[in-house]
């Protein structure tokens, strides 16, 4: 007969149940025939007890019955005396006769065949008695029946003493034996249990994996699970799931490549007649005019920014890896991103606080100054008015870290992922007239993980605090050959409590 593999999860359940309970039910049964069968036995035990103390009570006042009988006929040779002897020698010899089917030890047995012995040559001298009182006397003499009887109730109780001690060894076996079984079979069943639980539990983390996958967008890896058949289906299902999200990412793709290409070519057009008519180059605008001419061009400037946006986006989802790496000093980087938000800051008055170490790292530079931008961006786009904005750079752990923390309204704890999703747009901040593609934490956190690092927003009592951090070349060489000049090389990169980092307070 060919045994077939379980085909579900629920059959692979029932059997990892039963083999592990298999033993410990063979263990319970096994102990409840031994525990039963030692009941049994104790009890008998009592019972032969109760027995064997009141045959020796019986031996012991029977003998000394017999012995005033006897010594009477004797003496009196009255037949009513021996028809007496003979009514009580009779519940001695039961008694003699109980005693031995209990299975008495050798001194026992031996004063009761001897007394058995001598009670029988007693009662032979009394059906045939001695002519004088000498030889009755004598005859008395040699058949002491109460010096042979006496010794027989402290050995009866011996006798019970030995028969307890081997039930309770019997006892001592069995709780051995228990804890025998315990050692044995308990860890084996905690191993069937593991073994079953690691083979659901398997399937069922590769199926958990396989789903993380495809929530965070990653669509190339094909979904293969193996385990019982259900599982696998499962697996067949969500493969089949991944090849059409990856079918929709590719057409989203496309679909944003091609309108923001369609969008760029009339945008174009009305940023240039916007331009002429603010020129007035075709003629002179009251100031009615003028004020419709600023307001088609700052539309027109926010469209072409968010047609730069999806186009940026757009690109960045069809890249593996950052086109082209060269040394980027950071600490020079970021002052220039702050000179470009001046006007805005000074607009504001936010003022901008930022505790910058030399930091130079392996990247492409554009994409790593649109990222540090979208950050700066978004923390003036929440900060109120006559705020401050701070910015850190350090290097710990082979990685390059900056730290954007603002005094906004922050971010709630059920949206700190939700912000890096694409076109995911929060609270609006007050007294802002221009609201966002919702791609700007999109961008930068696909930056930062091409370029194997991340986002992270980080716990803040105020505000909102983003770490981004990105991964430092092993060594100076490591930019060269792909960057048009070599990675200069300055000083070893400090620590994070490193000496005298740059510190600039700004009022923009």
């Amino acid at each position: 007969m060919r045994l077939t593999p379980p085909t579900s999860i629920f059959q692979l359940t029932l059997i990892g149940f039963l083999l592990a309970a298999l033993p410990l039910s063979a263990a319970l049964i096994h102990t409840f025939i031994r525990i039963d069968r030692l009941s049994a036995q104790m009890q008998q035990a009592v019972r032969d007890s109760t027995q064997a103390v009141e045959a020796g009570r019986i031996i012991m006042a029977q003998v000394l019955n017999l012995e005033r009988s006897s010594g009477q006929y004797l003496v009196l040779r009255d037949p009513a005396l021996l028809q007496r002897y003979a009514e009580q020698r009779q519940p001695l010899i039961e008694a003699i006769a109980r005693l031995e089917t209990l299975d008495p030890d050798a001194t026992l047995r031996s004063h009761l065949q001897q007394l058995r012995t001598h009670e029988r040559q007693l009662r032979q001298g009394l059906l045939d008695p001695p002519t004088d009182s000498e030889q009755a006397l004598r005859l008395a003499e040699q058949n002491d029946l109460v010096r042979l009887a006496r010794p027989i109730p402290f050995e009866v109780t011996q006798m019970i003493s030995s028969h307890s001690n081997r039930m309770t060894a019997q006892v001592e076996q069995i709780q051995g034996l228990l804890l025998l079984q315990a050692l044995a079979l308990i860890p084996l069943a905690l191993i069937l249990a593991v073994v079953f639980s690691m083979l659901i539990s398997q399937p069922l983390r590769r199926l958990g994996a396989a789903i993380r996958r495809l929530g965070s967008g990653e669509f190339a890896t094909a979904v293969a699970v193996s385990g019982p058949q259900d599982i696998r289906e499962l697996g067949e299902h969500l493969d089949w799931l991944r090849q059409r999200l990856d079918e929709l990412d590719a057409q989203k793709r496309r679909f944003l490549h091609h309108v923001s290409h369609e969008l760029k070519t009339p945008l174009t057009s009305l940023r240039e007649g916007t331009e002429l008519l603010r020129d007035e180059v075709v003629g002179r605008l009251n100031p009615e005019q003028r004020e419709v001419a600023e307001i088609l061009r700052d539309n027109s400037l926010q469209l072409q920014a968010q047609v730069e946006a999806l186009l940026d986006f757009n690109t960045a989802l069809a890249q593996e890896a950052p086109q082209r790496l060269e040394p980027v000093a950071l600490h020079e980087l970021l002052p220039a991103i702050i000179d470009k938000h001046r006007l805005a800051l000074r607009g504001r008055g936010i003022e901008t606080k930022t505790t910058l170490q030399a930091v130079t790292l392996c990247a492409e530079r554009e994409q790593l100054r649109t990222l540090l931008d979208n950050l700066l961006s978004n923390a003036i786009k929440y900060s109120p008015p006559g705020g401050r904005v701070e910015l850190r750079l350090w290097a710990a752990e082979g990685q390059a870290c900056v730290e954007v923390h603002d005094q906004g309204p922050g971010i709630e704890p059920d949206q700190q992922q939700r912000v890096f999703e694409p076109f995911y747009q929060g609270p609006q901040p007050a007294r802002s007239h221009v609201k966002g593609t919702g791609l700007g934490l999109a961008i930068a956190q696909r930056y930062a993980r091409l370029h194997g690092g991340d986002i992270l927003v980080e716990d803040a009592d105020t505000g909102a605090r983003l770490r981004v951090c990105l991964p430092l070349p092993n060594d100076d060489s490591a930019c060269r050959g792909q960057a048009d000049e070599p990675m200069p090389t300055g000083p070893a990169t400090p620590s994070p409590l490193g000496p005298t980092p740059q510190t600039y307070a700004k009022g923009l």
